[in-house]
Parts: C-alpha cells; structure tokens; sequence
C-alpha cells in the first residue's frame, strides 16, 4: 500500500488539539495501534502534515485561536494534503455544525469524549475508504499495459506544470516519443510482440528520468515526457539518450526466440521559457507534436528540437 511505503507498516495519524492533556491523551491511546504525531494549533498542524504526509488528521473543531474548518481548508487547497482525510473531535451535538463539517470535505466526526473502540473502528473506516479511493484514482490515471499515467493524467500533470513554469520563471520541457514501425511490428510478428516493444520503451523511460519529471503513454506507440526546470535544448540530451539506448534492447518472440528487429524512436521537443515564451499548453504540446513531425520526415531515429521561428501546427489528425 502507498502509505506503507511512506510510513513502513503502521498508518500515521496526526493529531491537532491546542488541549495539551486531550492531545497527550489521544496520542497514547492511538500510539498502540498506529505511529502518531501532535500538534498543540491549527499552524503547526498544517505545517507538519505538508512535512510528514500523515494518512489521516484528527483535527479539534474549535481551537483556541483558530476555527477548524480553516484548518481544513487550508489542508484540500495544498496539493501534498488536500486527499488527506480528515476526522473532526467535536464536543458540539448541533447538527447544522456536524453537516457543515461533512460539507466541506471531512470524512467523518467524533464526539468528546470518544470511547477507544468507536475512534479507532472510525479512523480504520476512513483509512480503508482513502486507500480505495487511491486505488482507483491511480487506475483511473494509469495506462494499464506500461504502469505509466494516461492521457487524462497527462493533461491535469501539464496543466500544472505550465502554471508553475509561470509563477517560478523556470522553463518546462515537452518531449514526444514515437516508437518507430509499430503497425509493421504489430502487423508482421503480432500484437504480443508489438506490446514488448513498447514496454521495452516504457521502461527505457522510466528509468532514465529525475524524481520531478512525469512521462505517461499518449496513445499506442507515442510517449510524453514532462521537464519541469529543463530547456529544449537540456531535454534533446535525455531524448537522445533514450533513442542510443533503445538501440541496445533486443526484444524476444512468444517462443523466445529473438525478434529479427531493433527498436528505434523519433522525437519532438519544445520549451516554454522566458526566451520562447508559450500562450497556452496546447501551443506548447503543438510545438512538440511538430517536432516530432520533422523528426519522421526526414527518416525517423532521431532528435528534432522545434525552434521559435517554426510553424508549430496542429496534428490532432495523426494522434492515436
């Protein structure tokens, strides 16, 4: 599961109570069960779980100096913390305050002071609906033959991106890969093969790229990579990178057998940059897409970096 891999076995519970002894007290009685952390304000809370990615908060309704619901808010417009599901402790029984707490995004409340058993099972509750609700967000994102996201995932990551790219004045990379004769491959040796192939690519890319790049797979034989702090001209060493590499990966029939083929890609790159300025996302994804274009036009297996002065037309028409 995601948050073993962040916490090791045991879920983290962050607990945000300004009562030093309901604080203490929540933090033994869950520690036998769960790891924990405590924060004594709404500040300290948010900050800690920005730094710790906690799996679940369990958040006082009225802190002394701040309302929890702010607390809240605060937590679902970060993008480290707005899926962390949050439990409200209350010791309010009005119900248009329980049901503005479920409005505005909490999974659940508890009412002080709360028996073991009935926080526990609660908190277990939300803990199982969160890892399901990952699991199917991930699929829901995730190109299922190469693990890697899909085009839907690839459109909200580049969205982002760009508007960091903006708020930051760092360039952002786009390079598109197309894995070279696949509907011969498909076509001479089989759909088996051809999907070896572009498993082959789809690793040769994971492999090859930092912690903040995104890559997903953009249609049957074409790729997307995203390179945030990266211009055209940094991105073209990594493409090449990948097209001399590829070179080297032989790939095998059903009966084992080697495939009489190599593998070769073609690539387009373009930035966004305070020398090459883009208007939008799509302009910048055109501009690789033209790129990549050139690159198949003057024979494949290779690197073309679009240049600013280059008619970066649409080729919707050629996706797949």
């Amino acid at each position: 599961m995601q948050r073993q891999d962040r916490h090791g076995e045991k879920p983290l519970i962050l607990v945000v109570d300004d009562d030093p002894g309901t604080r203490e007290s929540l933090l033994e009685l869950l520690s036998a069960r769960f790891d924990v952390l405590g924060a004594d304000s709404g500040r300290s809370g948010v900050e800690l779980a920005r730094e710790r990615h906690p799996d679940l908060v369990l958040l006082d309704r009225f802190l002394s100096n701040e309302d929890g619901l702010t607390v809240l808010e605060c937590l679902q417009h970060d993008r480290s913390t707005e899926a962390v599901p949050v439990i409200f402790l209350t010791g309010d029984s009005d119900e248009s305050t329980l049901e503005k707490c479920l409005e505005m995004g909490a999974v659940d409340f508890v009412h002080k002071p709360a028996s073991t058993r009935e926080l526990v099972a609660r908190i277990d509750r939300a803990l199982r609906q969160s890892e399901q609700q990952q699991r199917l967000q991930q699929m829901a994102q995730t190109d299922a033959l190469t693990g890697l996201a899909n085009f839907r995932a690839l459109s909200a990551r580049l969205e982002e991106e760009f508007k960091r790219s903006n708020r930051y004045d760092y360039p952002l990379s786009v390079v598109v890969i197309d894995l070279d004769h696949l509907k011969a491959i498909n076509d001479g040796m089989g759909h088996d093969v051809g999907n070896r192939a572009i498993l082959a690519l789809a690793n040769l890319l994971r492999t090859n790229l930092r912690e903040v790049d995104f890559a997903a797979r953009f249609g049957g034989d074409e790729f997307v990579a995203l390179l945030p702090h990266q211009t055209a001209a940094e991105a073209a060493v990594l493409a090449e990178r990948i097209r001399t590499g590829l070179r080297g990966v032989k790939i095998t029939r059903a009966d084992g057998r080697p495939a009489p083929f190599g593998l070769s890609v073609s690539v387009g790159i373009a930035d966004h940059s305070l020398s090459n300025p883009r208007e939008s996302t799509d302009e910048l994804l055109r501009a690789a897409d033209a790129a990549l274009y050139e690159a198949k036009r003057e024979g494949r297996d290779r690197v073309v970096v679009q240049h600013p002065a280059e008619l970066a037309a649409p080729r919707s028409a050629q996706r797949h």
